[in-house]
């Protein structure tokens, strides 16, 4: 370095002089090993002495040579070597022999003062005992070849010479072999015995970018529900690029969007999109790409490779829609009374929107709590339902039978729809009709006109329309010429005179006929007597009454005095007795003849009309109702038969709800109306029947008398609930958001846990929330609520008493609440 002075004046002069300046090193630079390649290799003999030489290290510092150290900082080997801090010369420790093919790994540090470590993988590989054709300086780490070499081809990439010169066969792939080749060459003498040695040769590879990210599978299947929420998983897509490049997905077409559907770039992350949607497909087909970026290479990105697959979406049914019976209006079946068990009835048919399992429906009947057996039963795949029973129209069973099909999905938990619809039972003429008296007999006046009603006749059949139209004909089996001076009017059963009347006694037959096909009768005997007509007047007992004397002043009322007639009973006749003689001798006497009652007078009632009779409906079968009598009308002879008369009607015993006990008690003969079948407040309220009675007289009369029977209602039914209710409530919504409503007085049951979360309304049936729902907490609450009807119940208890306090009945309907996802903005 040289320096210059100048003069300040016109005259110049100058001088220079030279300057050595020395620059002191700062150690700002960090060591580094310039052993190759890395990392480093070499090999030992099993038997090697403690302390033989296997390797130098050596490292540079740009900084300064003289302040590196060396330092083993991970020992994998278990202390079998060592290494000279300052000189770098690795060492054997320990007198055990090494083992064959084994590869001892530890990890050395080099430094120089305050630089952080530079770590470098140092590896040594223990050979067989004399067989070390390869040696390696100790001092230099340099591979030498100590003899001639013979080798074998041991990878189909790379060949070597016997020169020992390595060349590749094939194109080589940085993206395989964790971007290194390694392979063994084997070197073998021409000695006897020969003598062997081996080297393993790694050879490393630049990486480029040529490869194209490849998915973890080609289809995805992911399945989704179909009411599921806005921003829902719905898969992850997971692609690799073996380059080592970044991975970034979309859709084909460009884009992170596609309908309902969006992919997050960096995840493969797959969701629904965060607004409404519709889920209105069986699945939905996405076609994703992955694209990758070229950070693996330098100029990586002039290429850039993409690769597709496919990603379909199957969208899975949820039980939200319970079956129905859309034809149930229309339901009005038919089975004829008498039909075998098992004949057809009606197939219903149920529909389920949803899918699957959720969709697929069985059919069941419903038997109500206190129903006794199941009249139908119902094919649970087909629907079609069939007699359980053989049916009676005129029994038990009546006209029409009300029956109760389940419709239930086979979904968890399932849904159910119930129809509802009555199944007429039609008639079939198997009853004949009952005449209401098993003889007829009757006076006839001898002086009746032509068309006076003499007689009528009646007779019941409990068949239906046709089967049970009577039809009534008239004959006189006994004598033919009795038909000339009578017929009949074929419906009101009114025997008539249409010529007058010669004798004293007609007998005569009717015949009730119904109208069915074939039709049935029944036969009943009618005998006329013909009286005399009244020419005889009465007679007074007195010829003269009075004089009879009263008051002026006699109250309105006041008897004044009595008299009396009676009709003719004392006939008095002259006989005359008279031989056959000549002249012929007679005599005469007289003949007094008194005329008896003949007792003609018909039966008479107590009451001709009983009631109203108001008795509980759960009256036993053999209770009596009420005791009725009636007296014969005959002096001497009180004898009377009672009948209780079946009517047209369920209301007028036509099923024969009640019957009629005849007993005698204090010579009186009662008739006790008893209960023959149980009675249903909810099916008939009142009855009206008609009894009956005749006399014991050589001429049978009869009279009737009319029965009021009202029910009363006891509580013996339980609430039922027909089906279960599935309602919904948003997440987030405030305590007190009504949810439902149940049109029954109903209480909390102590039994499910719906009570923690709602409350019900005694008053009005309503349910309302008592928490704020959270969808990822729980999806669904099962609330059970019970019935009742706040009355006294009639049921028996334990001990077969009635029980008078408020009965609660058991649970049959569960109310199902499933809280779906509100997604705010």
């Amino acid at each position: 370095m040289f320096l210059f002075s100048r003069s300040p004046v016109a005259l110049k002069y100058t001088d220079n002089q030279r300057v050595i300046i020395h620059v002191k090193d700062v150690n700002d630079e960090p060591p580094y090993f310039i052993n190759r390649p890395l990392p480093m290799q070499t090999v030992v003999q099993l038997n090697a002495a403690p302390n033989t030489p296997v390797f130098t290290l050596q490292a540079r510092d740009p900084d300064t040579d003289h302040n590196i150290h060396y330092f083993i900082v991970r020992d994998r080997t278990g202390g079998r070597f060592e290494v000279d801090e300052r000189s770098g010369v690795v060492r054997t420790r320990g007198t055990d022999p090494f083992q064959l093919d084994m590869e001892y790994v530890f990890i050395i540090s080099v430094k120089a003062k305050s630089f952080a470590d530079r770590e470098i993988r140092y590896t040594l590989k223990a050979q067989g005992q004399g067989a070390g054709t390869f040696n390696i300086g100790p001092t230099s780490g340099i591979v030498k070849l100590a003899k001639e070499l013979d080798f074998e081809d041991l990878h189909d990439h790379f060949s070597v010479d016997s020169n020992g010169i390595i060349t590749n066969n094939k194109q080589l792939d940085a993206d395989n072999n964790n971007a290194y080749y390694e392979f063994v060459v084997t070197a073998k003498d021409k000695g006897e015995p020969a003598k062997t040695g081996t080297a393993t040769v790694r050879v490393y590879t630049k990486n480029k970018n040529d490869e194209e990210p490849k998915f973890s599978q080609q289809v995805y299947t992911p399945n989704v529900d179909e009411n599921a929420g806005p921003n829902t998983l719905v898969t992850t897509v997971v692609a690799s690029d073996k380059d080592g490049d970044n991975v970034r997905f979309g859709f084909v077409g460009g884009g992170t969007s596609s309908g309902q559907f969006v992919i997050e770039e960096i995840t493969g992350v797959i969701r629904l999109h965060n607004k409404a949607i519709s889920l209105d497909r069986d699945k939905y087909e996405l076609n994703v790409t992955a694209m990758d970026d070229g950070a693996c290479c330098v100029n990586g990105d002039a290429t850039i490779h993409t690769s597709t697959a496919v990603v379909v979406v199957f969208i899975t049914d949820v039980n939200d829609n319970k079956p129905i019976f859309k034809d149930c209006p229309t339901y009005f079946p038919k089975v004829e009374e008498g039909a075998p068990n098992g004949s057809p009835v009606i197939k219903v048919h149920a529909t389920d929107e949803d899918k699957g399992v959720n969709g697929q429906v069985k059919y069941s009947i419903v038997q109500q709590p206190n129903q006794k057996g199941t009249k139908f039963t119902v094919d649970e795949e087909t629907g079609e339902v069939s007699t359980n029973k053989v049916f009676d129209r005129e029994g038990d069973d009546g006209k029409f039978v009300s029956v109760t099909v389940k419709a239930t999905d086979q979904g968890d938990p399932s849904l159910e729809g119930v129809c509802s619809f009555t199944v007429e039972i039609t008639d079939v003429n198997d009853n004949p009709p009952l005449f209401d008296r098993q003889k007829y007999v009757e006076n006839v006046k001898q002086d009746a006109s032509i068309g006076t009603n003499i007689l009528r006749v009646s007779a019941s059949d409990e068949d239906a329309d046709n089967n049970g139209a009577i039809v009534y004909t008239l004959s006189a089996p006994y004598n033919p010429a009795d038909i000339e001076y009578f017929e009949i009017q074929p419906e009101s059963g009114w025997i008539v005179l249409k010529k007058p009347l010669d004798r004293d006694r007609y007998r005569l037959r009717v015949r009730a006929s119904d109208r069915g096909e074939p039709p049935s009768s029944a036969d009943v005997d009618v005998e006329l007597d013909v009286v005399d007509r009244n020419n005889k007047p009465p007679i007074w007992d007195m010829s003269t009454y009075g004089p009879v004397h009263i008051k002026e002043n006699v109250t309105v009322g006041t008897v004044v005095t009595s008299v009396k007639a009676r009709l003719r009973e004392t006939y008095k006749l002259e006989a005359m007795a008279q031989d056959k003689g000549f002249p012929p001798l007679s005599r005469t006497v007289e003949v007094q003849i008194d005329v008896v009652d003949r007792a003609n007078n018909p039966p008479v009632w107590d009451h001709t009309v009983y009631g109203p009779i108001y008795i509980r409906e759960n009256l036993p079968v053999g209770a009596k109702v009420v005791s009725v009598k009636a007296s014969s009308g005959i002096e001497n002879n009180p004898t009377v038969f009672y009948r209780l008369m079946p009517g047209s009607t369920a209301q007028t015993n036509k099923f024969h709800t009640f019957y009629l006990q005849q007993r005698a008690d204090n010579g009186f003969t009662w008739a006790d109306i008893k209960v023959n079948h149980p009675l249903d407040y909810e099916s008939i309220k009142e009855y009206n029947l008609t009894i009956r009675v005749e006399n014991n007289g050589a001429q049978q009369l009869a009279s009737e008398a009319t029965v009021y029977i009202m029910l009363e209602d006891v509580n013996d039914e339980i609430p039922l609930f027909t089906e279960r209710e599935q309602e919904t409530v948003l997440e987030g919504e405030p305590i007190g958001t009504k949810v439902t409503q149940v049109y029954y007085y109903i209480v909390e049951s102590p039994r499910n846990e719906g009570k923690d979360y709602f409350e019900i309304s005694m008053q009005t049936g309503e349910i309302f929330t008592k928490v704020v729902f959270d969808r990822e907490k729980q999806g669904a609450y099962a609330l059970e609520v019970e019935a009742r009807d706040g009355a006294p119940s009639a049921r028996p208890n334990s001990d077969n008493q009635p029980n008078s306090a408020p009965i609660t009945i058991r649970p049959i309907a569960t109310f199902r609440f499933n809280v779906w996802q509100h997604i705010r903005d």
